[in-house]
């Protein structure tokens, strides 16, 4: 609209399946903590592929359910297969609720060995509408496994 002098755009926008990330760097899991971006208001899109395995520390993981464990300081959106979880008329559960909040999402409520998720977490310092002067971390990323028999989870 013409009286909009500014607007803004994610660019890229990797939550899509199938995005081209081919070129970007690998960032080792022993590195995830590192500080990143420039300050100020940034962000950044972390991108992984997960294959579940048959056995898990010694768990049959064939039906059990799934969940990712991310903290990220200071907001998150989880993208899963392309998509980011919803529900109507609650805050999405592929949301970061607060700065440096461990945010738990059930990738599936049963998972056969094999599975895959598409997994893209986006990532932005806040306060958005004070620039903060922090950077982003991504302070760790986890799969936990929950065995139906077991209800304990082992992280991988």
């Amino acid at each position: 609209m013409p009286e909009f002098k500014t607007t803004y755009d994610v660019e890229p926008y990797a939550g899509e399946s199938g995005f081209d990330d081919l070129a970007w760097p690998v960032i080792p899991a022993t590195d995830l903590g590192a500080r990143r971006g420039g300050g100020m208001i940034s962000f950044f899109w972390y991108r992984t592929k997960l294959t579940i395995p048959a056995d898990a520390q010694g768990f049959d993981t064939a039906g059990a359910m799934t969940v990712l464990r991310v903290n990220v300081d200071d907001y998150a959106e989880i993208w899963v297969n392309g998509e980011m979880p919803r529900a109507a008329g609650r805050t999405s559960p592929g949301r970061s609720r607060a700065s440096t909040c461990l945010d738990r999402l059930v990738l599936s409520r049963t998972v056969a060995p094999g599975d895959q998720f598409g997994i893209a977490v986006f990532a932005i310092n806040g306060p958005i509408s004070a620039a903060p002067a922090n950077f982003l971390w991504f302070r760790e990323a986890k799969i936990e496994i929950l065995p139906l028999t077991r209800r304990s989870s082992m992280s991988l």
